[in-house]
């Protein structure tokens, strides 16, 4: 069976560092998995950069940190909604060629749902956009979208969580889905055998990682890139649109957060939130190897995991 890795979890655990340690030492490639790494020019807001200092060039869709192609990068227009049929559609195709190449991807990222649908497949996942209906119900209020949704499907209302609910994108997505469900195709999950590494920490030191990582990338200028994505014709609402740290800059850039020291309070505030979200997402998935990145000894645990795993792989085919 084909093979692939996936290092998941809550933000700032360290994935993408961990996934291209593991890459130079298993001929990998990394394959992000993150709802907006996918667009061009959200880079220090989303954290597309490691933690550690490598060398980057950037490619057609890629970047390569230190020799290492990172996939699934800028490959979309930040005023245009990509949507999970897209990631899955694009992954998919980048996956068999990393194989073709006789090389291990390895799918790194915390957006829980877009790697269900990559790994899993969803029954929705082909439904196709309806530019009609989203022009009409995005006139809708908030009130009013978690309304029609309870009136065309009580069973899809009370399947989600308190997140979607307050997320009119989700709401519009999902009164979509169910009025156009005639037309609902599904993605076959395909045979692989793939290891799911986890990373997590207490919540106490994850808040801190991602307290000093939003003070981090304010230095390293987020702020300014911001303001040059709004320059550029992405509009406050869009931005609010692509959520978390580009909702909460748009809220700076027009003046409705007074200074720098309360955008930072607020940015960390939300990221943890944003945390604890992913964590509850991966609590549900199952056959997870979990390792705390507060252990000394878990590089090396982690490491003779992927081993033990990858060379058995590579003996079976």
């Amino acid at each position: 069976m084909r093979k692939f890795l996936v290092i998941l979890g809550s933000t700032s655990t360290g994935k993408t560092d961990l996934a291209l340690v593991l890459a130079k030492k298993f001929n990998g490639e990394l394959v992000s998995c993150d709802s907006r790494q996918v667009y061009k020019g959200l880079d220090i807001g989303t954290g597309k950069m490691p933690g550690e200092k490598v060398t980057i060039t950037k490619g057609e869709g890629f970047w390569e940190m230190d020799g290492i192609k990172v996939w699934i990068y800028d490959i979309a227009d930040p005023k245009i909604q990509y949507t999970v049929y897209d990631y899955v559609k694009d992954a998919n195709e980048v996956i068999e060629d990393i194989l073709k190449r006789g090389k291990l991807p390895i799918v790194v990222g915390g957006t829980g749902f877009y790697l269900k649908a990559l790994l899993d497949g969803l029954p929705s996942l082909a439904v196709p956009i309806d530019q009609e209906l989203r022009k009409k119900l995005e006139k809708f209020s908030l009130r009013h979208l978690q309304q029609k949704l309870q009136e065309i499907s009580p069973e899809k209302w009370k399947k989600m969580n308190d997140s979607d609910r307050q997320n009119p994108r989700r709401l519009i997505r999902a009164i979509e889905i169910i009025l156009n469900q005639n037309n609902t195709l599904k993605f076959k999950k395909k045979a692989f055998n793939c290891l799911k590494i986890g990373l997590t920490t207490s919540r106490q030191i994850l808040y801190q990682r991602i307290d000093e990582w939003v003070i981090g990338r304010i230095k390293q200028g987020m702020i300014d890139e911001a303001r040059s994505l709004q320059k550029g014709e992405l509009s406050y609402k869009r931005m609010h649109d692509l959520g978390l740290e580009y909702g909460v800059l748009a809220d700076y850039l027009e003046g409705k957060i007074k200074s720098e020291e309360e955008l930072i309070k607020i940015l960390q505030g939300k990221i943890h939130g944003y945390a604890r979200r992913q964590a509850t997402w991966f609590k549900k998935e199952k056959n997870i190897f979990w390792f705390d990145i507060t252990d000394k000894e878990f590089p090396d645990k982690l490491e003779n995991e992927v081993a033990k795993w990858y060379y058995q792989a590579t003996d079976d085919t």
